[in-house]
């Protein structure tokens, strides 16, 4: 197989996948573009057995994206993309140097879009802007694209464990 017979369709359901979002939000955003669960995960494997190659799999992901890429700078060190499933986000890649692998891979808030106001849920809230609104923020684990916290909200006063993946916030749940 080559990154020729993939597109960001199939990259944005490898994210999907990866995000690992709460079941209702995942059958939603399957819904919304289309896809069943039974697909996604077909199009992971895909996808993960291209980019996860030895070498090169920066390379193939910009092949595979190319047609998404709404930003460049720093001489194509970093890059943005788009997918339909985020339009308040952008995917947004910093490249090593030598082309051949990530520096960062994570979500950023696109132009034009606003954070929300009020409590934080799932999908509409990034990483930064979440943990901003807390206080005694403890990291527990931090395995990539996974991150989560344990947080004092000052306003209630209680604990709250938050789950990220690409930066997004896919879990919020009362300690």
């Amino acid at each position: 197989m080559t990154q020729s017979d993939l597109d960001s369709t199939e990259y944005q359901l490898y994210l999907l996948k990866t995000m690992d979002p709460q079941p209702e939000i995942l059958d939603r955003a399957l819904t919304e573009i289309g896809f069943s669960k039974d697909q996604m995960e077909q199009e992971w494997e895909r996808v993960k057995s291209v980019i996860l190659m030895p070498s090169g799999s920066a390379g193939r992901t910009r092949d595979i994206l190319r047609d998404v890429r709404t930003h460049q700078e720093q001489d194509g060190l970093v890059e943005r993309y788009k997918f339909p499933l985020w339009p308040d986000y952008e995917l947004e890649i910093e490249y090593h140097s030598a082309g051949d692998f990530f520096m960062r891979l994570w979500f950023v808030r696109a132009p034009g879009s606003r954070p929300p106001v009020g409590q934080p849920t799932p999908w509409t809230w990034l990483k930064d802007e979440v943990l901003a609104q807390y206080q005694d923020v403890k990291e527990l684990t931090l395995w990539l694209p996974y991150e989560t916290y344990d947080v004092l909200n000052p306003q209630d006063g209680k604990r709250y464990f938050l789950r990220f993946g690409w930066h997004v916030l896919q879990e919020i749940e009362e300690m």
